[in-house]
């Protein structure tokens, strides 16, 4: 029995047959293939119940990113999937930007990853229509429930309980979704590490560095998230760009090259943006080179008006160029943050920066454990980052394991190792 439509595009009979090779054995899924966009634009106006499109960018007559741009305009509800070679940066963030792709794929393509990769998209698919049909279910009986009278008390609790069902069951498939922004997320950085190696690396870092100063400074969770994930976004606007113009170097640049450099902020802003769901993200990115004293750059803000996420970045980002780019000791690296204050950062902030470099230097040494990825545990602190097979970061290294992490594990079970062992240490040892 057919449960699952799928429609994959591209100029390559070889391509098109490999693909329908992989699927064979899968009876719950029927395939369409098409050579061309205009092709595959008849065949969903035959069939308005296709799940997944998945389409090659390099093709005749209609480009892949203008296809998925018109699949998402016309048939919002048909998951996106961009088939793409390695050297295609630039159609890549053009699918990104304006189709809203859900996940890309490289030619050539891993069978097992592309099997993957396609099940888990119809797994997602299922529970958006689920979710979407729940929130109709409720909205119904809410209406039922203020259409009774006071007569009807009896009956007004039994709605009430099933309401009170309907809406837990509703918050569990929500938490799942929250697990698709996740993804966003892996596939943005995933661009990122498969562009430019030393720029992820540096994200990483980052990343590490903004989470502790959001702990310092008690930040709570939902916002705390946000600057994480913006702080290994932060750079995505260099993708693609020269070493010189990732050297950071403005002198050295040319005007088209500087040009480019002062602009990156507002491409990665539009990068990221073209997500809804990554908006508060995409502001902090924009706003990373903003300096206290409103000498940054692109907006020239000043001190209150910089986002806090920005303003943690942007110290964070500094910190790890002079050790990394400028090749300067931790002592320097600290020195030329502290006497940024004022200048290019919010001397509180520096001053909570200066309080988790000290502890960090002078906390007691504490037994390393080395434990399964399958193994760990809420209270661990992970010493070792933790990435797919690809090579894609998953979870990064220093941070304190939670529920959600663990879920988020989970969810990418299947394209990691699950016996590999990482370094921990537990809370109750004063990490910082």
């Amino acid at each position: 029995m057919v449960k699952h439509k799928i429609l994959f595009v591209d100029d390559e009979v070889n391509t098109l047959s490999a693909f329908k090779r992989i699927f064979f054995n899968h009876d719950e899924l029927e395939i369409f293939t098409a050579r061309d966009g205009v092709e595959g634009l008849k065949i969903l106006g035959l069939n308005n119940d296709i799940d997944l499109v998945i389409s090659d960018m390099r093709m005749p007559q209609l480009k892949g990113s203008d296809f998925l741009t018109y699949v998402k305009d016309k048939y919002p509800n048909v998951l996106r999937i961009m088939l793409t070679g390695y050297a295609d940066m630039s159609t890549t963030l053009e699918a990104i930007n304006k189709g809203e792709v859900y996940r890309f794929l490289t030619k050539p393509w891993n069978d097992d990853d592309l099997k993957i990769t396609v099940l888990k998209s119809l797994e997602y698919a299922d529970l958006r229509k689920r979710n979407e049909e729940m929130s109709k279910i409720i909205w119904r009986k809410n209406r039922e429930l203020k259409m009774l009278n006071e007569s009807l008390e009896d009956k007004v609790k039994k709605r009430t309980s099933q309401l009170e069902k309907a809406i837990e069951k509703l918050k569990e498939m929500t938490e799942v979704l929250k697990q698709n922004f996740q993804e966003v997320i892996v596939l943005l950085t995933g661009i990122i590490s498969l562009f430019h190696k030393d720029l992820a690396a540096h994200s990483k870092r980052v990343a590490g560095l903004a989470e502790a100063l959001c702990n310092k400074l008690a930040i709570d969770n939902e916002e705390k998230e946000i600057i994480i994930q913006a702080a290994f976004l932060h750079d995505i606007g260099l993708v693609g760009a020269s070493e010189e113009i990732y050297s950071g170097n403005i002198d050295k640049l040319d005007e088209k090259s500087r040009n480019f450099y002062l602009y990156h902020p507002v491409i990665g802003e539009k990068i990221v943006g073209a997500v809804k769901t990554l908006r508060k993200i995409a502001r902090i990115i924009r706003f990373h080179h903003e300096e206290y004293n409103g000498t940054g750059f692109p907006d020239k803000l000043r001190n209150g008006r910089i986002p806090l996420g920005a303003q943690i970045i942007k110290i964070a980002s500094d910190f790890d160029d002079f050790r990394f780019k400028r090749g300067l000791s931790i002592d320097d690296a600290l020195k030329a943050i502290k006497e940024g204050s004022y200048k290019s950062y919010d001397p509180d902030i520096v001053n909570t920066f200066m309080k988790i470099q000290s502890d960090s230097s002078t906390q007691q040494k504490s037994p390393i454990t080395r434990i399964k990825v399958k193994d760990l545990q809420p209270g661990m602190y992970l010493i070792d980052e933790i990435t797919l097979e690809n090579g894609v970061l998953l979870v990064p290294k220093g941070v304190l394991i939670e529920e959600v992490i663990l879920k988020k594990i989970k969810t990418f079970s299947s394209l990691l190792r699950l016996d590999r062992e990482v370094e921990i240490k537990h809370i109750e040892e004063n990490v910082v």
